[in-house]
């Protein structure tokens, strides 16, 4: 059978997104040494440009216009932000930073539309550059290229909104506590930020990578284009035939634009086994995906990932570690493997070991990424032999359990206040602490947020999926009961602890200031109101 490459495109089966839109009028800022900057403007084929000549220590600015018309700005340059039709660059004092976009008069179209930075030192750095943002140097092959496409960066474009983002469910931060960073560890565009209780993904900034839904332990931030569902909906047909036949499937996940140039030049080397899927970035597609797709029936699972480092690279680097050991846990050796795209043996030597035949999932999968990974997990698991309860994984794990000092907690509950995934839950109307490891994110929230350093986390995979779906018991207390209404209001730890601690202070030397302590809120109220003597005096 030809390895002929197929790609999840968009069709009537697949959930369309939303669009992002770019509107760029071709105003191009220069960034650069004045001659050369003026000089490149002229051959620079767009309605209007600006020259803004970086003047480190200049605490004001200069502006001139010459007799082309280019606008020339010299200032102390400190921040270049925006995305195609957007760019604006911070210039001035420091302590009073001012708009470069308000100084050349083009704040109010949106600020600039393009860029073209000669600078040695390019004032954008991250590993994705924005569209219309083109850093050369001095290089005159790189600024012909960079002319050449800039010219053609006039108009409006539209691109896919690539993300979903679920703020609910999100750990990377809750009442002034940041945990999971995982999306902005990877993120090579820059469009990731944090804001506090949550992150902001700036859609005009991504270019769906993919990287930081792999990455993310929740699901909270989910690849849109295609789904998971469409893509695993969209390889269950491709296999039915091949299934029919009773030919072994190793798929080989590549990226639709360089990887499909690739394949074309070795396809007709690879294994008759090999069946190669394009998507739009290999790290769009995660474990929710790979596992599911073994589950289905495929072999194994080959990954065209470049060798340099990037934050795609590091994000499938460390979902396909944790999903290898897991799998070896349960006895299916390593099945996913990232390889390098351009040698076809590697891929080869790969497809063509050998693999523990399992029987082919029915089940239905949705856009629930931890509930897809326990379904597929599940199903490989009753298939294969195994002794073990739990598989020990490494730190960056999404998956493991809360261990609780039961000798230092006091059941304060800071950690079920903080806990993002409902995996921490209280007794309701009981002192209890409970666990449920299902859905533990490992996110270190609760570790972070415990006062008495009481937590600790153990990354791990818990192969029972209804023991770990069951809620554990991790500490629990005799509850006080106010002694006046008897209504259970604390623990009998947390009120020893108090009465320990205020023995020696003078606000509680008398009977009744230390009874108030074991006195629910509205009993304690009421005695301070009834009493009748002069009370406390607070300035004693």
């Amino acid at each position: 059978m030809e390895n002929t490459p197929i790609e999840f495109t968009p069709s009537n089966a697949v959930q369309t997104t939303s669009l992002v839109g770019y509107q760029s009028r071709g105003h191009c800022l220069i960034i650069g040494p004045l001659d050369l900057a003026l000089n490149i403007a002229a051959k620079l084929d767009t309605p209007a440009q600006t020259v803004l000549v970086p003047t480190p220590g200049k605490t004001d600015f200069q502006k001139r216009a010459t007799e082309d018309g280019v606008i020339v700005v010299e200032a102390d340059a400190m921040l270049l932000k925006g995305y195609l039709g957007a760019y604006d660059c911070a210039i001035g004092d420091p302590e009073s930073p001012g708009s470069l976009a308000m100084v050349a008069g083009v704040s109010l179209l949106g600020g600039f539309d393009l860029v073209l930075d000669l600078g040695d030192m390019p004032m954008l750095r991250q590993e994705v550059l924005p569209f219309g943002y083109k850093a050369t140097g001095t290089d005159e092959v790189l600024i012909d290229a960079a002319l050449a496409e800039l010219s053609e960066l006039q108009g409006e474009f539209e691109k896919p909104k690539y993300f979903e983002y679920n703020a609910s469910i999100c750990a990377h931060s809750r009442s002034g506590i940041t945990a999971c960073t995982n999306c902005l560890d990877v993120c090579g565009t820059g469009a990731i930020t944090s804001t506090g209780d949550g992150i902001n993904i700036e859609p005009y900034l991504c270019q769906g990578c993919g990287s930081c839904a792999t990455n993310c332990p929740s699901g909270a931030v989910s690849y849109a284009y295609p789904s998971p569902v469409d893509a695993l909906s969209q390889l269950t047909v491709l296999l039915k035939d091949r299934q029919q036949q009773k030919l072994k499937t190793v798929v080989y996940f590549h990226d639709a634009e360089a990887g499909t140039e690739r394949l074309e030049s070795m396809k007709s080397s690879l294994d008759a086994c090999v069946l190669p899927l394009a998507v739009e970035e290999v790290a769009s597609v995660g474990m929710d995906v790979w596992l599911s797709a073994l589950a289905y029936g495929v072999s194994a699972i080959a990954i065209d990932a470049p060798a340099l480092d990037s934050g795609a690279v590091r994000a499938l680097k460390s979902q396909s570690d944790t999903a290898n050991t897991i799998l070896s846990g349960i006895g299916l050796e390593k099945r996913i493997a990232l390889v390098d795209g351009a040698d076809p043996q590697t891929i080869n030597e790969f497809a063509t070991g050998e693999f523990l035949s399992i029987s082919n999932a029915t089940y239905k999968t949705f856009n629930d990424k931890r509930q897809s990974i326990r379904n597929a997990i599940d199903h490989l698991a009753l298939h294969c032999q195994t002794d073990l309860d739990s598989v020990e994984l490494g730190g960056q794990s999404p998956f493991g359990q809360v261990v609780v000092d039961q000798s230092a907690c006091t059941l304060c509950l800071a950690c079920v206040t903080v806990c993002p995934a409902s995996a921490l839950q209280d007794g309701a109307t009981v002192p209890q602490l409970n666990f449920i490891e299902s859905q533990c994110l490992q996110c270190g929230m609760c570790e972070q947020a415990c006062p008495e350093n009481a937590i600790t986390l153990r990354p791990r995979y818990l192969i029972n999926s209804e023991e770990a779906r069951k809620a554990q018991i991790l500490n629990e207390e005799t509850p006080f009961n106010c002694v006046v209404c008897n209504t259970p209001f604390a623990t009998q730890q947390i009120i020893g602890r108090m009465q320990a601690k205020l023995a020696d202070h003078w606000m509680f030397t008398e009977d009744k200031a230390m009874r108030r302590l074991k006195m629910c809120e509205d009993c304690r109220v009421k005695d301070m109101f009834s009493d009748t003597e002069s009370g406390i005096d607070v300035h004693k």
